[in-house]
């Protein structure tokens, strides 16, 4: 349809946030509120842009993460994603395979994110002490991560 409308012309797309992600805990998972917008213009030879669209997307992420041998482990998982014609110049079009294509995206996206979550991603470790039997532990409101320490032993005479 738009190369039809506006042939041989470059576009743009500026995707922006609507709102501050929200980010909460909840019992057992941390979810991810986001509300994005994402602009479409035609670029004219002198440089004008042409607005063409803007569409509204709304999402939720939830993750459940947990720690093990010294790893932050887990997985994410899109709960639901939704796409909305704000605005159009070029008249009213249907969004659901735009939603489709999106929901794609972010399924590959999240795909790498849980590879590597499932890897796990190694904490930070304190010099002659190591965290053991870590749990994290996800409420309404908080995180709380408990650990033993145990120390370790180290060769004094090396520092002689």
């Amino acid at each position: 349809m738009l190369p039809k409308m506006f042939p041989g012309l470059l576009m743009n797309l500026m995707v922006y946030a609507r709102e501050a992600p929200v980010f909460s805990f909840q019992p057992g998972a941390a979810v991810l509120g986001a509300q994005v917008s994402a602009k479409a213009v035609a670029i004219e030879p002198n440089g004008t842009q042409v607005p063409l669209f803007k569409l509204n997307i709304d999402s939720n992420i939830t993750s459940k993460l947990m720690i093990d041998k010294g790893k932050l482990m887990g997985s994410v998982m899109l709960d639901n994603i939704t796409l909305t014609l704000a605005s159009t110049e070029i008249g009213v079009f249907k969004t659901d395979s735009l939603e489709k294509v999106v929901k794609i995206g972010m399924g590959l996206a999240l795909g790498k994110v849980n590879a590597t979550l499932g890897k796990g991603i190694i904490l930070p470790r304190m010099k002659h002490i190591q965290l053991v039997n870590t749990v994290l532990k996800m409420e309404k409101g908080f995180v709380a991560i408990s650990s033993d320490a145990e120390t370790l032993q180290t060769d004094r005479s090396s520092y002689l």
